[in-house]
């Protein structure tokens, strides 16, 4: 399945897409198809034209941001925090032993928020190996520390390095902490990412309290042309695939609706 899907994506990627068309066009200027070449390349620049002007990309994002949105009024006290991995850059960190966040640090900066507000809770990192931050959240900063602080005094924090996918980060989270009924767990993870992690949680009956972060959309949104066509469909490809992430958890099972 995991083969299927990468190779689906690899076909409908926006930014494949248009890779494909270009070949496609150079193909036919080779075999002297231009009339076919021409319109297929009126084609293309057309759908850049549209990537470029139109807020796909927001609309995309947005329709899936605003599914889920944190308390009004945050609970008292808290039993854990779930943050899950795919904000740190894990290569760069255990090389420098230090940690190096991507576009997504917002989790990270988050769960030290969430660890001051909440001293009694356990706080859970998954995707991420202690060894990779060794010289973070912890009680006494050293020289390479950039997140400490007395909230990591005698507090328990628990890395999950080892998964691999948002299921697998439910899974182990529920495996290892075994979360009783009554108890409550905020969920920490980016907004766009909410949807198929509280989904996925709660086919396998726990509810958490869902804290999106890393917004990627405006509340309102807006026509903002836009020349530069490779950031675009990188974003575009990072939107379609959460949406195609959300399709796939569904139909294998992993969740019981498609979104919330």
């Amino acid at each position: 399945m995991r083969l299927e899907s990468d190779l689906i994506w690899l076909i409908l990627a926006p930014s494949n897409i248009f890779f494909i068309l270009i070949i496609l066009v150079l193909i036919s200027l080779i075999f002297n198809w231009h009339k076919f070449a021409q319109r297929l390349l009126f084609f293309t620049i057309s759908l850049a034209l549209l990537v470029s002007v139109l807020p796909i990309k927001d609309f995309l994002y947005q329709k899936l941001e605003t599914r889920l949105k944190a308390p009004l009024v945050m609970p008292s006290n808290v039993n854990g925090i779930l943050v899950l991995g795919g904000s740190l850059d894990w290569q760069v960190s255990r090389s420098w032993q230090q940690l190096n966040t991507n576009k997504h640090a917002e989790r990270l900066i988050t769960a030290a928020s969430l660890a001051r507000r909440y001293p009694n809770a356990k706080l859970v990192f998954t995707g991420i190996y202690k060894e990779d931050i060794a010289n973070d959240f912890i009680a006494t900063a050293n020289d390479k520390s950039l997140i400490a602080g007395s909230e990591y005094s005698n507090r328990e924090i628990i890395y999950l390095g080892s998964s691999r996918s948002t299921y697998e980060d439910i899974l182990q989270a529920i495996q290892t902490q075994q979360p009783k009924r009554g108890e409550r767990w905020i969920l920490v993870t980016s907004a766009a990412h909410m949807a198929r992690a509280y989904l996925t949680a709660k086919a396998q009956g726990w509810t958490l309290i869902p804290y999106p972060v890393d917004y990627q959309s405006p509340k309102e949104l807006s026509f903002k042309p836009s020349l530069k066509l490779m950031k675009n469909l990188v974003e575009l490809d990072e939107v379609f695939r959460e949406w195609g992430a959300l399709l796939v958890y569904k139909r294998l099972g992993r969740t019981k609706t498609f979104i919330p």
